[in-house]
């Protein structure tokens, strides 16, 4: 009986971030407002022209999350989302290239909702379309309703890995109010203490005949891929990475890794030189 109470809570938690997960995701692309349901009834729905997703999560080193999306929703919530940044014409690879950035932050959500339900770091370690659903799958159906009340359907499963992970006792962590009675007092009026918190999409060099020749459209090819993570940077220490995003119309970015303390003292050490190097010429 208590595996099974287990179970069920497992299944309860999981289907319900990818509820949340998936409805943000829309929300914050589209703009409008967006309800993921989760049907509980492992049935199949006819869908067209499916875009196939496959998730690995960085607990497992297997694919363990599949997303089946017919082309009705495909299509919809990428013409919503391009319409929200001025595009009215939009071609199905721009709706499927769309519904693939949508899938990445509902993935990157999902594994944030674990981390918190298992208290150990849960990432979204790496993702592929498929061209065909793959074998062995336990689907379950959810539902997308828009705030005009039209709902599409799509197939969401899990491996049983994903289910495994709450039946790891959590690991006790301390009272975050608790201090040690020799942890130095000073350190709550350093709490109030502002830091400036920037973002880097990358960097490149250039040379003093080339700035001098940028103008209005001139384009700068900085030294990372688009798909690659951001840099989150405090007092020049690169502090995490994460995915961008964008919320209420405003870019944001949600954390995917947080870097090491030798990386933040590397990175640190790095902008330091830099600075000095600079200082010398």
């Amino acid at each position: 009986m208590a595996q099974a109470a287990r179970a069920l809570d497992a299944f309860g938690s999981i289907a319900g971030h990818l509820e949340s997960s998936l409805s943000r995701a829309l929300n914050s692309m589209t703009g409008k407002e967006f309800t993921v349901l989760c049907e509980r009834k492992p049935e199949s729905v006819a869908m067209e022209d499916t875009f196939i997703w496959q998730q690995t999560l960085s607990c497992h080193p297997e694919p363990v999350l599949w997303m089946v999306a017919g082309k009705d929703l495909w299509t919809v919530a990428g013409r919503l989302t391009l319409a929200a940044v001025g595009i009215d014409s939009a071609s199905d690879e721009d709706c499927r290239s769309t519904w693939q950035e949508i899938v990445g932050q509902t993935m990157g959500a999902f594994a944030s909702g674990l981390t918190v339900d298992v208290q150990q770091e849960v990432t979204a370690a790496g993702g592929e379309e498929l061209q065909s659903e793959p074998e062995g799958v336990s689907w379950m159906v959810f539902s997308a309703r828009s705030e005009d009340g039209d709902t599409w359907f799509l197939k969401i499963g899990w491996a049983k890995a994903v289910s495994a992970l709450y039946d790891t006792p959590p690991v006790e962590q301390k009272n975050p109010n608790h201090r040690d009675s020799n942890f130095s007092k000073t350190f709550d009026l350093l709490l109030d203490v502002s830091l400036p918190v920037s973002v880097s999409f990358g960097r490149t060099q250039l040379q003093i005949r080339e700035v001098l020749k940028l103008n209005t459209g001139s384009i700068v090819e900085l030294n990372r891929f688009v798909v690659e993570p951001v840099d989150v940077i405090v007092n020049d220490c690169v502090i995490a990475r994460g995915e961008v995003v964008v919320v209420d119309g405003n870019y944001g970015v949600r954390i995917t890794q947080l870097a090491s303390r030798e990386d933040r003292l590397r990175s640190g050490m790095g902008e330091q030189g830099s600075r000095i190097a600079g200082g010398a010429r």
